[in-house]
């Protein structure tokens, strides 16, 4: 069940983000083309995790590693004897019912902005046109991806990102999408935990240990 939703969450991130991805020996990598991470390979199978940790330790080029995970000690144990770095330890993969999700008016002074490219793009502005919060939606069949869910510092704690999660999956709906999917960081929990979604799994983030 965790392999089928990941493999739907990032059908959904490499469309919000316009990358592709291709099957090495079985395992899904995505062709992230950054300077600090050129591949990012996504495990969803715990008894594949030290064999590809190795793989992905001895790479030349900066490279990271992804695990859905119940048992996120042991991965961490797992990765760190292959050589690798835990870079986000915490993460959590959720997912929620778009249908009934909450909306939200955006508080005063504030006004909303929907974009399609096809991605769905929101935007909370101030009256002077300053990016307070925004946010992204890829919708694939029936999924709906969250990616860049950002409030920048000085328009926290105004629920502003609850209006930009809200639009979105307004506007998903739309396209008849029925499940949301994302990848939450620790400061993110609590937002999405209050708007209703809830956990599928843990999820360990390492790197190899190759600079750009």
């Amino acid at each position: 069940m965790i392999s089928d939703l990941v493999e739907r969450w990032h059908r959904g991130w490499i469309a919000a983000d316009g990358l592709t991805s291709e099957r090495r020996d079985g395992h899904l990598v995505v062709h992230v083309n950054r300077s600090r991470r050129q591949y990012e390979w996504i495990i969803t199978d715990e008894d594949d995790v030290t064999e590809v940790a190795k793989l992905v330790a001895t790479t030349a080029e900066p490279n990271w590693l992804s695990v859905a995970t119940d048992a996120p000690q042991k991965v961490f144990a797992e990765i760190e004897a292959a050589g690798m770095i835990v870079a986000r330890p915490d993460e959590t993969f959720m997912r929620r019912s778009l249908a009934d999700h909450p909306l939200f008016d955006s508080p005063a002074g504030y006004a909303v902005e929907v974009t399609r490219s096809p991605v769905i793009q929101v935007r909370v502005l101030t009256p002077d046109g300053e990016q307070a919060a925004s946010g992204l939606m890829a919708v694939v069949g029936e999924d709906a991806v969250a990616h860049r869910i950002e409030t920048s510092d000085a328009h926290r704690r105004r629920g502003l990102g609850s209006v930009v999660m809200g639009t979105l999956a307004r506007e998903a709906v739309k396209d008849a999408a029925l499940t949301g999917l994302l990848f939450s960081s620790t400061e993110g929990l609590h937002l999405y935990r209050r708007l209703g979604w809830e956990k599928i799994s843990d999820l360990v983030v390492a790197r190899n240990d190759v600079s750009a």
